[in-house]
């Protein structure tokens, strides 16, 4: 198998890629828990299948299949009672395992013989949690360094793969030039001297080790689809000086099909940003509209130090342009890479190695969640 092989396998998702089947081995983020009100049924689509997601009356959050099996109507149309869902169009109604629990019009109802998929979900950091596996669900790991009222949590849609913005959070190379307009990182030591890269596997995936004239920084990436780093930000208030703000974020890319992806953050730091960070969160869909205004060479958002007061998602909007301009699905066979893409090359391997192991029935390597976040 060629590298574009072993690449493309890892970019598919769907219920029958090799990709797929190893990423229903995980939970997800799917949803923003303060977006889903009691009551409340929306359509989510993970993956490339979509799904129902609703909160019972009392405050659970549920995922069902789409449509109901009767006759095919989308189930988040229908009406939510107790913790069931009733279709909207002949009211059959189903509890959260997607047992069929009733059937009005039915002289005989036959519920016993009707089910759809249920899938686990649970809450945490401001999000909902939901497993696609098949069988029980591994235990959910938890992130208590993050489960703090201060912690603001938020998720937007870029229009690409969603391994393009796994491999950027590795590539700790790309601060200097993408990020060059915040002073705290691209015109740091860590950012006008590129760094010396080195990656390392660990229990939980990989440590990045990233080497500049102050001294060795390390990033975190936490197999299938997760980082954790600790990074700077500047703010400057009127009549202030300029401030130096650590931040600490936990990512999280989760696919919604082969071309588009939930970017997600959960960042715990300084109590100005993450104000802002509350604030600004109902407009975050502006992100990817400003990313498109930016390739099409309309705007130049990303090469402006927009303060943080103003702009926090600044970061992830520079991201987002240096992912998304490579096209939905990047194209890695005409990839050239160096000694400074150690921990990208790393990142592939590992995944092309995994997704080999389960295609033939061996084992898989059982990454864990750190004991306590790494330095």
């Amino acid at each position: 198998m060629t590298n574009s092989e072993r690449t493309s396998e890892f970019v598919h998702t769907g219920a029958g890629t090799i990709g797929g089947q190893y990423l229903r081995r995980f939970w997800h983020p799917v949803y923003e828990s303060d977006r889903l009100a009691p009551g409340q049924a929306v359509p989510i689509r993970i993956m490339g299948e979509d799904f129902t997601l609703y909160r019972g009356e009392q405050g659970t959050a549920h995922v069902v299949d789409f449509r109901c099996p009767h006759r095919g109507t989308q189930l988040s149309t229908g009406w939510v009672e107790g913790d069931e869902i009733r279709c909207y169009f002949h009211g059959w109604k189903f509890d959260p395992s997607g047992q069929c629990v009733e059937q009005p019009a039915e002289p005989k109802p036959f519920c016993n013989k009707i089910k759809i998929g249920g899938y686990p979900t649970q809450e945490q950091l401001g999000l909902v949690f939901a497993y696609f596996g098949d069988g029980p669900p591994p235990a959910l790991p938890r992130w208590p360094e993050f489960e703090t009222p201060e912690a603001v949590s938020s998720m937007v849609v870029l229009p690409c793969n969603y391994f393009q913005s796994a491999e950027n959070i590795v590539d700790d190379v790309h601060v200097g030039f993408a990020h060059r307009a915040i002073p705290e990182l691209g015109q740091s030591a860590r950012g006008i001297v590129p760094p010396r890269i080195a990656a390392e596997e660990t229990s939980y995936g990989i440590k990045i080790a990233c080497t500049n004239p102050e001294g060795v920084e390390f990033n975190h990436f936490l197999m299938p689809n997760m980082c954790y780093i600790k990074y700077c930000l500047s703010l400057q208030m009127p009549g202030q000086r300029e401030q130096r703000l650590w931040m600490q974020t936990l990512f999280c890319y989760v696919p919604i099909d082969d071309v588009s992806h939930h970017h997600v953050m959960v960042s715990i730091g300084h109590p100005l940003v993450l104000d802002r960070m509350r604030k600004d969160k109902a407009t975050l869909h502006s992100v990817a509209e400003d990313i498109q205004t930016v390739l099409a060479g309309k705007a130049e958002y990303h090469k402006q130090h927009i303060a943080v007061a103003r702009r926090p998602d600044l970061v992830r909007l520079q991201d987002g342009v240096t992912v998304v301009g490579q096209g939905a699905i990047a194209d890695r066979s005409k990839d050239r890479l160096g000694a400074s893409d150690a921990s990208v090359i790393l990142l592939r391997k590992i995944w092309s190695r995994e997704l080999r192991a389960l295609r033939e029935g061996g084992p898989l390597t059982p990454f864990e969640r750190p004991g306590e976040l790494p330095a």
